[in-house]
């Protein structure tokens, strides 16, 4: 998400809803008992996304417009807010999408545009869900970026976390654990197991019970997640990173044992938690909270025979509202 644009976001609190409908459309809470449990700017939050919902969903659209910005922010934190579920997972994967808004000649983007364009994302999302062979299969969290401002349109890119085998208990790195690089190799010693050092490293940093090498507070009770952003794609090449992510110069897909396994986890759990101004440097975005990790190997044959985890790490704010009218 643009980080000038969520950088004001507790601006839009003290400011009039963009989006207010007249008295007679306006929803609120059903459970007058309910709304007393929410603070004022979570009540504000609610108003701001159930209003646009509003507009979007059932014709109140006719000839509004807003700004590129806005309708970015708004899309990804409504989608969020309305699909994204749970807390924690085994195992997960990423999907990507790009889209386009027209701008008019004012430089805004039309309402209706925007709804179709929601509604194409929800399509999206229900197919690459399709895919997914599992009884429990969920949206994590998404993310929208704009890519390109043009003179008639601007281009958005959209990637979505979909996960399945909902995790509960957290299993810390032992002397078994000796695990092939990547690519699901498996372990050192039996390749017939469906994992590799990556993807143990990966549901490690991912799982909200995490207390090594310090307790982390993972939010568990929040309704969504809004300012979706994320790292740069992080490699032994990134400044300050050289020795704390995985690298090797081998001629084969090589093994990372335990000991190694565990300094990679505390390598790459100062780098989620921890500012670039701090020690150990980190990459964590200030006012916001660790919501995703991702960790992908690269070719197992690579021509330069360099081995690598690639790294990328994704940060938002929790957010506790009443639900969004359908």
């Amino acid at each position: 998400m643009n980080r000038i644009f969520f950088r004001v976001f507790t601006l839009l609190f003290s400011l009039t809803v963009l989006f207010s409908c007249n008295k007679d459309s306006k929803i609120v809470p059903e459970d007058n008992n309910n709304t007393s449990e929410y603070t004022a700017d979570e009540m504000a939050l609610w108003n701001q996304l159930n209003n646009f919902n509003l507009k979007i969903k059932n014709g109140l659209k006719s000839e509004e417009f807003i700004s590129p910005d806005s309708a970015i922010w708004y899309l990804e934190a409504l989608f969020n807010v309305q699909n994204a579920v749970g807390n924690d997972f085994e195992e997960s994967k990423t999907y990507e999408r790009d889209y386009a808004l027209s701008i008019s000649s004012n430089g805004m983007v039309d309402l209706s545009e925007i709804a179709d364009l929601n509604d194409q994302m929800i399509e999206d999302l229900n197919y690459e869900l399709d895919l997914i062979d599992a009884d429990n299969k969920f949206l994590f969290v998404a993310d929208l970026k704009k890519e390109a401002l043009k003179n008639d349109s601007v281009k958005i890119s959209f990637k979505g976390v979909l996960a399945r085998k909902p995790a509960s208990l957290y299993y810390a790195i032992d002397s078994t654990d000796n695990w092939r690089y990547g690519n699901n190799l498996g372990r050192c010693e039996n390749t017939q197991w469906d994992s590799d050092a990556g993807k143990e490293l990966k549901r490690r940093f991912n799982n909200p019970y995490i207390a090594y090498p310090f307790p982390v507070y993972h939010d568990t009770t929040s309704t969504g997640w809004i300012n979706i952003d994320n790292s740069n794609v992080l490699d032994y090449t990134t400044s300050g990173f050289e020795d704390r992510i995985y690298h090797e110069l081998a001629t084969s897909p090589p093994c990372i044992e335990h000991d190694e396994l565990l300094q990679l986890l505390i390598d790459g759990h100062y780098i989620i938690y921890n500012k670039a101004n701090e020690s150990p440097s980190g990459v964590r975005i200030d006012g916001l909270d660790f919501k995703y990790f991702e960790l992908w190997t690269n070719n197992p044959n690579p021509p330069d025979n360099i081995y690598k985890h690639n790294y990328q790490v994704w940060y938002g704010n929790p957010v506790r509202i009443p639900p969004i009218t359908d």
